[in-house]
């Protein structure tokens, strides 16, 4: 290839990049937590001011929540083989279908629910001002876009006088 292509490929490939890093900051919001960083306790201890002691049970509380998670990951996993094998069938078993679908459902609710307790808990650590600045920021993570469907909070809140913040 000779030089001439060489300097225009580059100059594209940078703008190409350039413009990728300007839209996915604009449109995933720097300063939005992810739910991964509520999951750092680095991350916790500096946006809450944690003392030592709430930093001990805050970590005891994640390896929990990591451990009810595993186990709803596993349950939901193993229903979700059952589902292939039901729907793999010449029947097509509807009914055996249907009975694991429900097996998935409620291991996605188990995880859930094991995230609201989480919450709760964490909650209960804190001091008033460090529960205001929580709740925050579990609004921000749970209010961003969802990459399937909606644009976030306030997309589906017709009559409930939520605004997006």
């Amino acid at each position: 290839m000779s030089k001439t292509w060489i300097i225009p490929l580059v100059a594209v490939l940078t703008a190409c990049a350039a413009a990728y890093s300007i839209t996915r900051c604009i449109a995933c919001g720097r300063d939005t937590p992810s739910v991964d960083r509520l999951q750092d306790l680095s991350f916790l201890t500096r946006e809450l001011h944690l003392s030592d002691a709430q930093i001990t049970e805050i970590r005891q509380l994640h390896a929990t929540l990591g451990n009810n998670l595993n186990d709803s990951c596993r349950l939901h996993c193993a229903a979700r083989a059952r589902l292939g094998a039901a729907l793999a069938t010449d029947t097509n078993n509807t009914a055996q279908a249907d009975a694991v679908l429900a097996d998935m459902c409620q291991a996605y609710e188990l995880s859930e629910r094991s995230t609201l307790q989480h919450i709760r808990a964490v909650r209960a650590v804190l001091n008033a001002e460090q529960v205001k600045r929580f709740d925050v920021l579990i609004s921000q993570c749970m209010c961003q876009p969802c990459n399937m469907h909606d644009s976030g909070c306030g997309a589906n809140t017709a009559g409930t006088g939520s605004t997006k913040p």
